[in-house]
């Protein structure tokens, strides 16, 4: 039987551990953290939201999803405005096939930990060094590496023809909180019916995200998470030191800039008995090289968090580095009794990559930036179409769909046509005689603004 080390207790060094074992591997789990300390002594790593994709393949390797409990988004609303005081776009749809939830990662921690040590694999509490880490792989047939920071992550070498960043874009908020519906009427004006996750763009500032959530002892509730650009008026929580304090500050911003909001969030409270339910700091979006090297040059795969960093902006990370899991699992599975070599690690990566990875990467940063004639294409065509508004937003559970259409303009007009079952012209008048309307209310509220729809 196959020895198989992975070091690293999150999302997907966890996942990945419970797919090798019910595939029939001798599966050791290092985690520098017992199962009772992860739920009780420290934050989420995030939102951690999964999309329809994702959680099959969670439900394939054989772990809890918690979809029988946890509270599904079914919808995504998004507003965008060029400038605060400038409301431009309100786009909304319901999600099918990329339905989706966010379950406490603290939680699947735990709980996935508990069920290795059932299923008879090993589960090590140890902080793992540089050192110790060379004796791991030299006494396992393959050693993955999934711990997102910290001396082992850095290990890897950053790679710089594929990280499109140096240093974090935002600098992020996130609360879970308490005292907004979880029934499907908590965003009335959103998604009738449906509950929704609510993006909220600004051009200018930075975004706010409202996503239904599952905390660990709470149950159903929500997440928020503010992603303030440097110096804008969001940019007020650095240092925040207590989740109440964070809850104040959120409460803020969403009063002063998402005022069609503000009713339903009026009176959010941070979850009870948690006092971890809060986090505040920057991402800086990363790629890095599938393999390192341990002190006697004994080869180390990557995985999760350790292969790739995200933003939170687009809902990619847990998502990513959920399938990069499943996508591992399977290699090795079909590998039968080829080696585990670095040639095996490289070409596996490279597949995912070129599958997923880098596309989820990509996609996500494009986020970052301001609407290029692409973006505004898509938008104002979403806004004007719901085939448009439908297919972008199930995009976000496989972004292979928005290939080659998010660096192509032509390949954007075929994309709108299609999903619109017309003309890519029409759909985009037709927004762009929403947009107008739009504008002429403002104008009747005392404010007014240009838009350059080129497309």
């Amino acid at each position: 039987m196959r020895r198989i080390a992975i070091v690293g207790s999150g999302q997907a060094g966890t996942l990945a551990a419970v797919g090798l074992m019910n595939a029939g591997y001798e599966v050791t789990l290092y985690s520098d953290r017992t199962a009772d300390a992860i739920m009780n002594e420290g934050p989420p790593t995030g939102t951690a939201f999964l999309f329809g994709d994702t959680i099959a393949a969670e439900r394939r390797l054989g772990v809890e999803t918690f979809e029988d409990r946890a509270l599904p988004a079914d919808a995504i609303h998004l507003n965008f405005s060029p400038k605060v005081g400038q409301e431009l776009v309100e786009v909304s749809s319901p999600i099918d096939q990329g339905k989706g939830y966010a379950v406490d990662v603290r939680l699947m921690s735990s709980t996935r930990m508990a069920q290795l040590e059932s299923g008879g694999a090993n589960v090590v509490i140890e902080s793992v060094t540089p050192e110790r880490l060379d004796e791991i792989a030299s006494e396992n047939d393959l050693t993955l590496v999934a711990t997102g920071k910290g001396t082992l992550a850095s290990m890897f070498e950053r790679d710089a023809t594929r990280s499109v960043y140096d240093g974090p874009k935002r600098y992020l908020a996130m609360a879970i909180v308490k005292n907004v519906a979880t029934d499907g009427t908590g965003f009335p004006n959103r998604v009738p019916g449906h509950t929704p996750v609510g993006f909220n763009f600004y051009g200018d500032i930075g975004e706010f995200f409202w996503v239904p959530f599952y905390h660990k002892t709470q149950g159903k509730c929500w997440n928020l998470v503010i992603e303030a650009k440097e110096a804008s008026p969001l940019d007020t929580y650095r240092k925040v030191k207590s989740a109440d304090e964070m809850v104040e500050k959120i409460r803020a911003i969403i009063k002063q800039y998402a005022a069609w909001d503000w009713e339903t969030l009026k009176d959010i409270e941070p979850v009870d008995d948690d006092p971890h339910c809060w986090l505040r700091g920057g991402v800086a979006p990363t790629v890095r090289r599938p393999v390192a090297h341990t002190e006697s040059k004994r080869a180390v795969w990557s995985l999760g968090d350790t292969s790739f960093a995200f933003d939170p902006i687009g809902g990619q990370g847990g998502g990513c580095g959920a399938r990069q899991a499943a996508y591992y699992v399977d290699a090795i599975v079909d590998r039968g009794d080829g080696p585990l070599d670095e040639t095996f690690m490289e070409e596996t990566y490279e597949g995912f990559y070129e599958q997923h990875g880098g596309r989820a990467y990509n996609f996500n940063n494009v986020l970052l930036e301001p609407l290029d004639a692409i973006g505004k294409l898509v938008l104002i065509s979403a806004f004007g179409d719901k085939g448009v508004a439908s297919r972008f937003f199930e995009g976000f559970n496989r972004p292979d769909d928005l290939y080659p259409m998010i660096k192509d303009k032509a390949a954007a007009r075929q994309w709108v046509a299609e999903a619109s079952g017309g003309s890519w012209r029409a759909a985009n008048l037709k927004g762009l005689a929403k947009i107008i309307k739009g504008q002429l209310r403002l104008k009747t509220k005392g404010r007014h603004f240009t838009y350059d729809d080129s497309v």
